[in-house]
């Protein structure tokens, strides 16, 4: 009677030792799954609000038929960046008069035509006045029929660093292996406060040889190869 009893007590003490061990492991995994929502949530947060603040930047650039840029050298291996969460854009550009600059785009393979005329450069090249719009594919394969120079291709990496937009310009085909970091502001103070990053080769912003216009012309400037040794 005692051992029967006390087979009992044992078994009903391991029975509420299981049902203490599942409703732990309920507990446990209800935390996690709810960890696991909360971490997505933030995260889409975090997405919507970066994907409305770029749109918002390149809005606020545009708006202004001033563009006011800066532009460095850069050793693509030495990007401190991940460029997969990046907008990438592939861009065919082509000039169709270089005084005044008008020139053409083809973006992402016909996705998207643009016209484009910038005049009034400043000394520094920091500065000029430009106008772009968009154009539809038979307007562009009419004027490309105009071009002068070759046809710039050129991978663009567009992101937001901060309040910063930045744009990493890979190119390829003649210009395979010249690579640029530009920075377009929305204000002058803006341009002036921004230092060269430190892992930028040289600021060339104030150097007409490394203007698209120059590469079109005369391809990548032997200086460039100085630069990068």
């Amino acid at each position: 009677m005692i051992l029967c009893y006390r087979a009992d007590f044992v078994l009903k003490g391991e029975n509420m030792t299981k049902k203490k061990f599942i409703k732990l492991s309920i507990i446990i995994f209800v935390v996690f799954i709810l960890m696991i929502v909360l971490i997505v949530s933030i995260l889409s947060i975090k997405k919507i609000i970066y994907e409305m603040n770029y749109a918002n930047k390149i809005d606020s650039i545009l708006a202004d038929t001033v563009e006011i840029e800066k532009k460095w050298i850069i050793d693509k291996k030495s990007i401190p960046y991940n460029l997969s969460n990046a907008e990438i854009v592939e861009i065919e550009q082509t000039y169709l008069c270089f005084s005044p600059e008008i020139r053409v785009r083809k973006i992402n393979g016909g996705e998207e035509y643009t016209f484009a005329v910038k005049t009034n450069i400043t000394s520094d090249g920091m500065t000029r006045d430009e106008f772009e719009d968009n154009i539809t594919e038979e307007e562009y394969n009419h004027l490309i029929k105009k071009r002068e120079g070759n046809t710039i291709r050129k991978t663009r990496y567009q992101f937001l660093d901060g309040e910063d937009l930045l744009a990493i310009d890979l190119f390829s085909g003649e210009l395979e292996g010249l690579a640029y970091l530009e920075i377009e502001f929305e204000n002058q103070e803006e341009a002036n406060k921004f230092e060269t990053p430190s892992w930028a080769i040289k600021d060339v912003i104030s150097d007409l040889n490394y203007k698209n216009g120059h590469l079109a012309r005369f391809g990548i400037p032997e200086s460039y190869f100085e630069y990068i040794k």
